[in-house]
Order: structure tokens, then sequence, then C-alpha cells
């Protein structure tokens, strides 16, 4: 071997080795770089697959649109929708199946258009979603998103909502009847001076913000009053709320008046309740029977007034209110405040303007009025009264004032037989106190009522039960004449009694 070519050969040898190393390791980078490519490629076949799966089963229609307005992807949905192949309706321009659309205006302003209002080839209406695509500040595409899957869904979410807005509309014509006045001056029917008067003194007082009280007996029509000074007031627009003071149980009544917090007692509402003060804001609030609210309710009443400010049942958080007290009552309240069962300064809180609604029997000549007005309201004006009916109507004292009047005339409707009530439609104690009281015509020469004619009796009876019949003893008790006496007894048929002695 000559000096040297072993060195060489052995360089040639390794260099060839290197080469050969460098082209393997080429061959071998190539490949792995190539399976990267494919597993690549595979995954993003995948995600494309995934994702036109999940934008093929939602439950809306999409298209995607290019700058141009060009369909590039197509959802089964919205090709269902309009009939068509969604392979061949990509690369097609929307205005095909929307030729109003408003995808190029979404597209210049960059906004996204929320359930808008559109039609499938201007025949079927339909509600869309308007998307932009971007990437940074440039719009790139939009996306059309029908709201629902198809058009039977969306007319019977349509059919829902007009329902529920039904529903919605009756329910408030429901609350603001309940929290409406019902009755006018006008209403109020009568033309004697007593009833004029108390509403004059009502129209006056319906023009202030003053608390107002109504004195007045059951069935004398307070509540009419009430309704009436609202109607007539610059609140009138405003809730009218009634609380009637005698129905509600006493433990409740505070809760009812001012409301409550959440769990303020046991069965309380999680979410609280706002009394009925609070919804009066702004407007009347009417407390009927005001007698019947406790001292304790009374002592809040009061401080409510003057502060104009309420507290929850349980809650320390004050409320402000703006409201009108109309108060009403067939109470005698100085007497409840003598036996400190009304508080005085409340009283006098509330007596500042006051109104008596006369009682029937201080104004009989609006009895044909009345009868003609109540006739007219059951829808029965052609029916009328006889002369004889009319004048024991009249003449009867009516303890239970206009309230009574009318329960008798719906009770005689009820049982004539042609268009006219006669004397044998009417109750039988009417008809029977005419005899008695005209049997108690005597040295007055004026008309008793039922309950003073049979006051008079028991207090004749149990004076000459405690003389044994002696007829000027007893005469001289009740401090009035013997002839006097005389004709008293002779009236009520009680000179045939023996008392125990002679007369």
């Amino acid at each position: 071997m000559i000096p040297g070519e072993s060195q060489h050969n052995q360089s040639n040898d390794s260099s060839c080795k290197a080469g050969e190393t460098d082209s393997d390791m080429q061959l071998a980078y190539d490949f792995y770089l190539e399976d990267d490519r494919q597993k690549e490629i595979s995954e993003l076949k995948y995600l494309v697959n995934s994702l036109e799966l999940i934008l093929n089963n939602v439950y809306s229609g999409i298209i995607f649109c290019d700058r141009k307005c060009n369909i590039v992807f197509m959802n089964h949905v919205y090709a269902e929708l309009l009939g068509v192949d969604r392979n061949e309706a990509v690369g097609k321009s929307i205005y095909e199946f929307f030729p109003d659309s408003r995808l190029p205006s979404v597209l210049r302003s960059g906004k996204a258009e929320l359930g808008q209002q559109c039609s499938l080839r201007g025949e079927i209406p339909f509600l869309v979603n308007r998307l932009p695509i971007k990437r940074g500040n440039e719009t790139i595409g939009i996306i059309l998103q029908s709201i629902f899957k198809d058009y039977a869904s969306f007319k019977e979410l349509v059919a829902r909502l007009n329902l529920l807005e039904t529903k919605v509309k009756s329910y408030k014509r429901e609350l603001n009847s309940l929290l409406s006045a019902r009755y006018s001056f006008d209403d109020i029917v009568g033309e004697s001076s007593t009833i004029r008067e108390a509403k004059r003194l009502c129209a006056k007082y319906a023009s202030t913000d003053a608390p107002i009280l109504i004195l007045g007996a059951t069935g004398t029509g307070k509540e009419l009053f009430a309704h009436a000074i609202h109607t007539e007031s610059k609140r009138a627009n405003a809730p009218f709320v009634c609380v009637n003071c005698a129905a509600i149980p006493k433990d409740l009544l505070e809760s009812e008046l001012f409301g409550y917090a959440p769990g303020a007692f046991t069965g309380a509402q999680q979410k609280g309740k706002a009394g009925k003060i609070e919804m009066a804001h702004r407007g009347t609030l009417f407390l009927d029977e005001m007698g019947d609210l406790p001292l304790n309710a009374q002592a809040k009443l009061l401080r409510v007034l003057e502060g104009k400010v309420l507290e929850r049942v349980g809650d320390l958080k004050p409320i402000a209110v703006d409201f009108r007290l109309v108060a009403a009552t067939n109470k005698d309240l100085r007497g409840m405040i003598s036996r400190n069962e009304f508080r005085e300064e409340l009283f006098y809180r509330l007596n500042t303007m006051t109104v008596s609604v006369p009682p029937l029997s201080e104004r009989k000549g609006d009895i044909p009025l009345l009868i003609s007005y109540f006739l007219s309201a059951m829808g029965k004006s052609r029916i009328r009264c006889t002369a004889g009916a009319m004048e024991i109507l009249q003449r009867y004292p009516w303890p239970g004032n206009v309230r009574e009047l009318k329960n008798v005339i719906e009770r005689a409707v009820s049982l004539i037989d042609r268009d006219m009530i006669d004397v044998e439609h009417l109750p039988s104690e009417i008809i029977t106190l005419q005899y008695d009281i005209k049997r108690g015509q005597g040295d007055s020469g004026k008309l008793l009522s039922k309950q003073l004619f049979r006051c008079e009796y028991h207090i004749l009876v149990e004076a000459l039960k405690l003389t044994k019949g002696n007829m000027s003893k007893t005469a001289r008790i009740l401090g009035v004449s013997r002839s006097t006496f005389y004709e008293k007894c002779k009236k009520h048929n009680l000179l045939s009694y023996n008392w125990g002695s002679n007369c």
C-alpha cells in the first residue's frame, strides 16, 4: 500500500458515508413533514366536517355570503326553506332568493341587524338576523340566520304571542278597572236641596288635595261621593284604591295598608308586597268604614299623612308616597274619641273638610227618581209603579237608605207578571208598617217610624208595670199630661190590660 493512500481512501469513504447520511436524513425529514401535513389536513377536514355537521343541525337556517353577496355556504335548514339543493346554491347571488336583500347595507355599515322581518321569495314573511363577519376592522362576509326553523313554528309563536298580548291587555283593563273611579256626580241621583248641597260641597273639595271625611248612615251612597271626588280631581287619571276597613281582619289590616317586607311574618310572600297606600301613589286612597281602623294603624296613618313617607311592616326603608285621602264612616267619631277608640289628632286631620250625606228619609222626594234610575240600570225602563205602591214607598222610613230601596225594587221586578209594580210586589214588612204607622197618627199628626213606634210601646208597658197600672203616676214619671198619656195607651191598645190595680 502506498503511503497516504490508505488515508485518502479512508477520507473518501468517510465523505461518502457522510453524504449518504445527509440524504437519508433529508428523506426522513421529508417523510415526517409530509406526515405532519397529512395530519394537519386531516384535522382541518375533521374540523370542517364537524363545523358543517353542527351548522346543518342547528335549529335555525344559516347562509354564509362573501363581500360580493355570493353564497359560500348554506345549511340544509335554509335549503329546505328555500326548496333548493344547498350544494347548487353555493356560488349563486343572494338576490336569487331574496331580491330585496339588505345584506349590502349591512356589509357597508358593519352593524348587525337583529330580529328583522323579510320574505322568502317575496311571499312568506320571516324574521332573520344579519350578522357581519369581520377581520379586524374590515367586513369580509356576512351571515344570514333565520330565527325559526320553519314557517309553521313562526306562525305558532306569533299565535302564542298574540294570545299572551291579549291576556296582558285584558289583565291591564281589569287592573285599571279595579283602580279607577267608576262614578261621577252625574251618577248621584237626586234633586232635593240636601243632596244638591252635598254634591256642591264635594265638587269644591275635589279641587283641593286636603283629606275629606264623608259622614252618613249605611246605604246612603258615601262610596259614590268618594268616586265622584276622585273623578273631579286633578288626580283623575291616577289610581283610585278602595279599602273597606271593616271587611279586613284587624291583624291583617296594617300589612294590607302599608305593605310588608320579605319574610316580615309567617306566610308572607318571599318578595314582600306593596300596600294599598303605595298602590294609590299620585292618586286617591278611599278608606271606607274608617271607624273600624285599629288604633295602631291610625297612628301609623297619621305619620304617613304628615310626612308623606311610609315604612312597610318589617322594614326600615322609607318609601315616598303622594296620595289624597278620602275617608268615610257611619260612626260617631267624636264619641269614639271620648271612649279612646279613635285618635283625636287623626280626627282633626280628617275633619278639615267634611260632608254629610243625607239619609233617604230626609229626601223622600227623590224616591221616584231613584226608582226610575234603578229600573233603567236593570234594562227595565218600561216598568212603572202604581200610585198605591209609590205612596207606600214614599212613606216608608227606609232605615237601610238608598241601598234598601234598590234591593226592594230588584225584588219587585223579579215578582211582577206585567210592566207594573203594585203593592202586592212589595215586602210584607213595608206594607205592614204602613198600617202600624197609620194607627200611630195621634196627637202630633206626624208619622212615626217603625223603630220609634215599637220603642214607645215598650216604654209605656214597662212604666205601667212599675206603677201597676196607675195612669196618673205613670204620666208623671214619663213627664206627659194624663190626657196625652191616655191617648198613647189607647193608640197601643194598652187600656184593656189588668196591671194589678185599678187605673
